[in-house]
């Protein structure tokens, strides 16, 4: 293409913008996004049917919607302006009140789109953290009121977090600024303990905007509106879209709230689910948050990333703010019905857990690991290695590590080599040629099977790009619900040290644990991590020394091959 480059304007250009799906997803329950998953009034759907050619082929009138509304709401009609959406609303007072060189207060965590609207004008934008979750951090914030204040940002409730802010706290912001415009985001309003329609009148600089998204159910349709003085509306008026609010929204909000016996029932489901959900919750997350909106906030510590991945197995759908600063491993879940708060729970209901091994469990590493052990000690002995040899110091335990046994064999052969240099040369053999050798010991319908009734994980001794190497040339990482391999685990609390075991423990709650192993390291593990550990016998090793071993270590059952284990559970195997 010819011609100069196009740019945006400089404010955008170190900007994230908000991503999101451009086709729905199929979930069976989707709770990621705060909608009202009871669904719209019967009286909207009759209202959207009922669509006449007049209604489409002119512009909107809002004189209806507003009555409406201000009669709901208790608002003056002059007070009222209809926007597409509370996000437009919001956009439209920063973008009729705010010069660049202002700033705009807000607290953090919370609803992410006003800081990327006021990074577009190019205000600054100072997020006041809180110092305790959820009590709004009221001296902090004051003070970071200054001259250049343009706007003050409340949410209440605020989201994710879930907290109202008190009428008393919301006095103190607005009287310590008033020549700042106050904007109380209450998208959540009819969830929340109080609302703010008082302080319109009172104070000229009080904006207030509003959804019919979640109480209503109408985020499909995009309707919010805009409570301010008169004066504020009519400058606001100055920049808006005219007809921004398309006619099917307009007919079905005004439904809507002319239904509120139906609104109502809504509400107290809501309330009740909510309630459940924080009884149910609270057996498996660190912290359950109280919540205004309609929705709640949940720490779940270790056990994120292993929940929020058997809600998606289960077809449930959540927020969840990974490696988020301040609210890291907590979820956001929109309140369904009691029946769909019920299916949630059931989802996470503590299951047992099947923790595998990899070398002689998963994996036949007979023609790989032991290769290179081989070709490694050979390289600097200079004499040949028998098999046999390996497994004996297999069998001695506390050599867990391949490249320690091999320094073992070799010191034992009255030769010192430097550490690094036989791992250089161990991973020689092993990438550049034994790794092909592998092959799985496990039936991957074994797997299948096994993980319907039981979680799965993997605590392997190997480097992690060689354990998800196996796993994946084999079709077999999706079964498993967490990997432990050897960089997750501190120096020194590697196998017989129960601490990876512990670790997995600590992340995926269940019922009763077994770990399959197949050296006497892995049943010390097992056994301290008060485990069961059920011995597998490695192809390469069926004497009777070893299960000796295994079971001198604290086996309760060892197995010839690791695909029996699915039978010895469906004969009532007693650990």
């Amino acid at each position: 293409m010819r011609g100069k480059m196009i740019s945006p304007k400089k404010s955008l250009l170190e900007m994230q913008g908000y991503d999101i799906p451009l086709y729905r997803e199929k979930w069976i329950l989707k709770l990621d996004l705060n909608e009202n998953l009871l669904g719209p009034s019967p009286k909207v759907i009759e209202a959207l049917k009922n669509l006449s050619e007049e209604d489409i082929k002119y512009y909107p009138a809002y004189g209806e919607l507003i009555h409406a509304i201000s009669d709901y709401y208790r608002l003056d009609k002059e007070s009222v302006l209809p926007t597409n959406g509370a996000d437009e609303a919001i956009s439209y007072v920063f973008n009729t009140f705010l010069e660049p060189d202002m700033n705009v207060l807000s607290v953090t965590p919370t609803f992410a789109m006003p800081k990327i609207y006021a990074q577009s004008i190019g205000c600054e934008f100072r997020e006041v953290k809180y110092k305790e979750r959820w009590i709004f951090p009221l001296d902090d914030f004051i003070s970071n009121i200054d001259h250049k204040t343009g706007l003050i940002l409340i949410t209440t409730p605020n989201s994710p977090t879930g907290e109202a802010i008190s009428r008393e706290n919301l006095i103190k912001i607005i009287e310590k600024a008033p020549n700042s415009i106050i904007l109380i985001d209450e998208t959540y309003l009819s969830f929340g303990k109080d609302n703010f329609s008082d302080l319109i009148k009172k104070y000229r600089n009080v904006v207030l905007t509003r959804s019919l998204s979640k109480d209503f159910a109408l985020a499909g349709l995009r309707i919010g509106y805009i409570a301010a003085s008169p004066e504020i509306i009519s400058y606001i008026k100055r920049l808006i879209n005219p007809f921004s609010v398309n006619i099917a929204a307009v007919k079905a909000a005004i439904a809507a709230l002319n239904d509120i016996e139906y609104i109502n029932k809504a509400k107290e489901e809501i309330i009740k689910s909510k309630e459940l959900l924080y009884k149910g919750l609270s057996e498996f997350a660190d912290e359950v948050y109280p919540s205004e909106g309609n929705f709640i906030l949940a720490d779940f510590g270790f056990k994120a990333d292993y929940l929020y991945n058997r809600l998606l197995n289960a077809g449930i759908k959540v927020k969840y703010y990974k490696n988020h600063p301040d609210i890291d491993n907590c979820f956001r879940i929109s309140v369904p019905s009691q029946k769909e708060s019920q299916i949630l729970l059931d989802a996470l209901q503590k299951r047992d857990l099947v923790i595998f091994d990899m070398d002689g469990v998963l994996v036949d590493v007979g023609n790989s690991y032991r290769m290179a052990i081989k070709s490694t000690y050979e390289f600097f002995a200079n004499k040949e290695l028998g098999f046999e040899e390996i497994q004996n110091a297999k069998n001695i335990g506390g050599l867990n590590n391949d490249w320690d046994l091999t320094e073992f064999l070799l010191k034992n052969s009255a030769i010192t080599i430097p550490k690094q240099k036989i791992i250089d040369k161990f991973q020689e053999f092993y990438l550049n040629k034994y790794i092909q050798n592998e092959q799985p010991l496990i039936d991957p319908e074994v797997l299948n099977e096994l993980s319907n009734n039981y979680d799965l994980a993997v605590f392997t001794g190997r480097p992690r790009y060689e354990a998800n190497y196996a796993l994946e040339k084999w079709g077999l990482k999706d079964y498993f619900s967490m990997l432990v391999t050897m960089e997750d685990v501190p120096k020194g609390y590697h196998k017989p040290d129960p601490w990876g075991l512990n670790h997995i423990l600590r992340s995926i709650p269940c019922k009763k644990a077994f770990y399959l192993g197949d050296t006497p390291d892995d049943m010390t593990a097992a056994n301290k991590a008060s485990v069961s550990g059920i011995g597998i016998l490695p192809p390469q090793d069926k004497s009777q020394y070893l299960k000796d071993m295994l079971k001198k270590q604290g086996a309760v059952l060892i197995l010839d091959n690791v695909n029996n284990f699915v039978q010895s559970l469906s004969t009532g195997m007693e650990c």
